[in-house]
């Protein structure tokens, strides 16, 4: 039985507008009456939240115009159901995950929607669903090399993981390339890899940098990067 089928205000955010209609056509279906608002960007779907607290949030992992998982942040000490749609399987955002509250992950690429509405309801009750498939990595790791290095270490490895040579990530940072090349060094010390080109495979194997078609997102730091060069949007063109 769907708790208050007539009055359910259900809010997703997901940055892909096609994906979002999806879901909001498949909750409408699973709760015939409910009032779903469909929003690509996360200050937009923040605003219209502080005048109106929703039942539930469905949201996504990579939101444009959001650091990292930004968006979900105001929520940790809050009792708002949140159901996190996602098919990301990197580390970098299930160590992102792990610092915020969710009552859900499902991973729609693998069960695509036939175990949707059960996902909903346990999200809406605060019953945990967790996809089979994200089962392995919502713990920490045991050793994760990455949790040893410094913030701007992590900036730097996001910047060489598109590729980026020493004097391109130095202008992004406006540092030496000295600089840079000392983090780059201390970097792979860490990681204990020996090549650029394993470093780069690490970058994208991790989560610090992952290609779309049309835009490079760089999760969690994003805002820093491009700030010197006067974006703020979440994204680069490539």
């Amino acid at each position: 039985m769907s708790p208050r089928p007539s009055s359910l205000h259900v809010v997703v955010l997901k940055a892909e507008r096609l994906y979002g209609e999806l879901i909001c056509e498949r909750i409408r279906s699973h709760w015939r009456q409910a009032q779903v608002q469909v929003f690509q960007r996360g200050l937009e779907a923040l605003r219209t939240m502080q005048s109106r607290v929703p039942d539930l949030l469905v949201v996504g992992v990579r939101i444009s115009d959001m650091d990292g998982l930004e968006h979900l942040e105001p929520f940790v000490g809050r009792d708002l159901p949140i159901l996190i749609v996602t098919s990301c399987k990197d580390e970098r955002s299930f160590a992102l995950l792990r610092a915020v509250r969710y009552d859900g992950i499902y991973d729609a690429s693998a069960e695509g929607m036939d175990n949707f509405s059960s996902a909903l309801e346990q999200a809406l009750n605060h019953c945990t669903y967790v996809s089979p498939t994200f089962l392995s990595l919502i713990n920490p790791p045991e050793d994760g090399a990455a949790i040893r290095l410094t913030e701007t270490e992590q900036r730097v490895l996001s910047i060489i993981g598109e590729g980026a040579d020493d004097q391109e990530a130095a202008a992004r940072f406006g540092l030496s390339t000295h600089t840079i090349n000392t983090h780059r060094k201390k970097i792979m010390s860490k990681l204990h890899v020996h090549q650029k080109g394993e470093l780069i495979r690490y970058a994208l194997h991790k989560g610090y940098v992952h290609f779309t078609s049309d835009k490079i997102y760089r999760p969690g730091f994003q805002r820093c990067l491009d700030h010197g060069n006067g974006k703020g949007n979440g994204t680069s063109n490539t």
